[in-house]
Parts: C-alpha cells; sequence; structure tokens
C-alpha cells in the first residue's frame, strides 16, 4: 500500500507529467509545425532556407529543454563548451530516454540525426525532420551515405545513437559499429557526447516524469589518425568507445550524486 507521504507525490508528479506534455503537444501542433510548414510551403526551396529550418529546429529544442528545467528537470551543456561545431563530425551519444533526441537537437543548428522510423514518420513533427535531411537508419548506411556525404561537405554533423536503443536501466549497452563505420568512410572526427540523468528523469517504458537534472556533457574530438589507434576495424573502435562511455559515465554519476 502506497504510504500518504508517496500517494501525494505520485499526483503531483502526474499533473506535472501532464502540463508539461499538453503544452509541448500544443507548442509543437499549433506553433512549430504550422510555423515551419508555411515557411517551407511558400517561396523557393534553398539551401539558405534550409539553414533556417535547422536554427528553428535547434530554438525549438531549447525551449523544449528550459521548459523542463522549470519543472524540476533542470538542464545543463559541461564539458568542453568552447565547441562551436564548425567543422563536421560523427556526435555518437548514449540512448536513455524519450528526452535525449530534445537534448541532442538543442546542441547546434549544423546537425542531423539518424532517426529510428517511427521518428522519421511522426505524424506530429516527421514531415519538419525529413525536411532537414534527418535520415532513418534502417536504410542502411550504404544506401544513406552519399547524401550523408554531401551533407558533410555543407558543414553538418551526423548524430549517431551508437546502442541504437534506449537503455532499461541508464546503462550503457553494446555499440554498434555503423557510426564508426561511417566515421571512418567520410574521414569525419568522433565526438562524443555523454547524457546523464534523462533515463532518470522519464525511463524508457516510463509514464510519468521525475525530478532530475539532465546534463549533456561534450567530450574532446577524436581525430580519425586518433581513433585508428583504438582499433583496426570499427568493430574494435566500438569496443573501446563502449568502455571509455561506462568509465566516464560513472565518474559524472558520482560527481551528480555528490553534488545533490
Amino acid at each position: 500500500m502506497s504510504s500518504p507521504i508517496s500517494m501525494p507525490r505520485k499526483i503531483l508528479r502526474f499533473f506535472k507529467t501532464v502540463s508539461i506534455f499538453l503544452f509541448y503537444v500544443f507548442f509543437m501542433l499549433f506553433l512549430v509545425t504550422p510555423g515551419a510548414f508555411f515557411f517551407l510551403k511558400f517561396g523557393k526551396r534553398s539551401e539558405e532556407k534550409k539553414e533556417k529550418l535547422h536554427r528553428f529546429i535547434c530554438w525549438a529544442a531549447r525551449f523544449g529543454t528550459s521548459l523542463f528545467g522549470r519543472f524540476g528537470n533542470p538542464f545543463t551543456v559541461t564539458g568542453n563548451t568552447d565547441e562551436d561545431f564548425s567543422r563536421p563530425a560523427v556526435i555518437i551519444c548514449n540512448h536513455q530516454s524519450h528526452l535525449d533526441l530534445l537534448a541532442m537537437l538543442s546542441l547546434t543548428p549544423r546537425l542531423v540525426i539518424l532517426t529510428a522510423d517511427w521518428v522519421w514518420h511522426n505524424p506530429l513533427y516527421g514531415f519538419i525532420i525529413r525536411e532537414a535531411d534527418f535520415l532513418p537508419a534502417s536504410k542502411g548506411l550504404e544506401t544513406i551515405a552519399p547524401r550523408l556525404r554531401e551533407l558533410a561537405g555543407k558543414g553538418y554533423s551526423i548524430a549517431v545513437y551508437p546502442e541504437s536503443t534506449r537503455s532499461m536501466d541508464c546503462s550503457i549497452g553494446r555499440f554498434h559499429q555503423g557510426a564508426f563505420y561511417l566515421a571512418d568512410m567520410l574521414d569525419l572526427d568522433i565526438l562524443p557526447v555523454i547524457l546523464h540523468g534523462a533515463g532518470k528523469a522519464l525511463p524508457k517504458h516510463g509514464r510519468l516524469l521525475n525530478p532530475y537534472p539532465i546534463r549533456l556533457e561534450i567530450d574532446r574530438r577524436i581525430t580519425p589518425e586518433e581513433m585508428r589507434e583504438h582499433g583496426d576495424t570499427p568493430k574494435a573502435r566500438a569496443s573501446y568507445m563502449r568502455k571509455y562511455y561506462i568509465s566516464r559515465y560513472a565518474e559524472i554519476e558520482a560527481e551528480v550524486e555528490q553534488a545533490q
């Protein structure tokens, strides 16, 4: 039986979750989506217009992260905050929650993300990310590599979640080799970012938000030459980076727990 203390907290969390969800759906459905639709519908398609769309997406994501912060989930970016994303890279990140995409999109407008099919076909914002050249990973790297090479040539970084699926318990799962194969193919730096707290704020199968800080740490770039020192194959590099993430995530976890 729930204690008298826990029940009010559950009710409060329920209303907080519903309030944020309804507000964000309203924000997307009545402001972001119509705004993007009319922006894309009228006038000629151009690179300048596409760049403005990416800036709009980044602004909407930053608004979203600030919104969650007002409801007990403060979002901070730490680590190499001097990173300006002026040079394209393959950005890798651990995967914990539905909040991960919002955190990633807030980093920079010069970004495309390899997404799951359900994201690419999402009725609420799917057409926006398709117009922004986000690509479904299910098509296979060999198929989408030419377009990714073209986007990297225009200065866009490519974000990939090597685990492919959200972690059940925030632990670092097995890294697939696709991101490292792609970085090798396009001769791009690997830029690790480490996410902490999103899976505790909104777990994989959770329905209610928990008050917990969300932190996205930007690590230092790893050049293709440095990456090759950590393995002769994409599989070996994926294994090395997973071990690195496990170690760095544990350090961040300790830092967060000590600060609370």
